[in-house]
């Protein structure tokens, strides 16, 4: 589907076209659920950029410094749509399973294990040059470590409440005690 949808831009000049994302969102689900892991969702666009460059130098099919352009742009976008869902699937289904103070806790670190991981994901596809800082990728790895830092502030909070919520109790049993003695 993202190469009918590519095919589609380069030849109608779409920029960008909203196809790429939904399929790209869909394609995210459908590898979360097959138990792909996010690098793999990545790595798999990375192959589709290979295969189509390695195919123009076989066929002898020059591509444009434009036409690459969008491609780039194109899996970019792809990549962007397919790990940001595939991560929020994740954190659905960990909030799925969680109950009681102790799940909280377990939950919002399993969230931002996922932040963490989705951020060296998308870090890990700049740094290989296959996407740029300012296109899609580098938004997934800002909105990621930005989540991070929130879920942080999160579990720090859920800690302190937890820790100021025990030391309440405390103190109001030794007062219940002394009050009998």
């Amino acid at each position: 589907m993202f190469l009918d949808e590519l095919v589609d831009e380069l030849r109608l000049g779409l920029s960008p076209n909203p196809e790429i994302s939904r399929t790209a969102t869909q394609h995210g689900h459908d590898l979360l659920a097959q138990g792909f892991t996010a690098s793999q969702v990545v790595h798999g666009y990375g192959d589709v950029c290979q295969a189509i460059t390695e195919l123009g130098v076989e066929l002898n099919a020059p591509i444009s410094t434009d036409d690459f352009r969008m491609l780039n742009r194109c899996l970019d976008e792809a990549i962007a749509a397919a790990i940001t869902h595939y991560g929020r699937e994740r954190d659905q289904a960990a909030h799925g399973e969680a109950s009681g103070e102790n799940d909280r806790l377990g939950v919002l670190a399993l969230e931002l294990k996922t932040s963490i991981h989705t951020a060296g994901v998308a870090l890990e596809m700049i740094k290989s040059g296959s996407v740029g800082i300012a296109g899609s990728t580098g938004k997934v790895l800002d909105r990621s470590l930005l989540g991070a830092q929130d879920l942080i502030d999160r579990l720090l909070a859920e800690l302190y409440a937890a820790r100021c919520s025990t030391e309440a109790h405390m103190v109001k049993g030794a007062t219940s005690l002394a009050n009998h003695v």
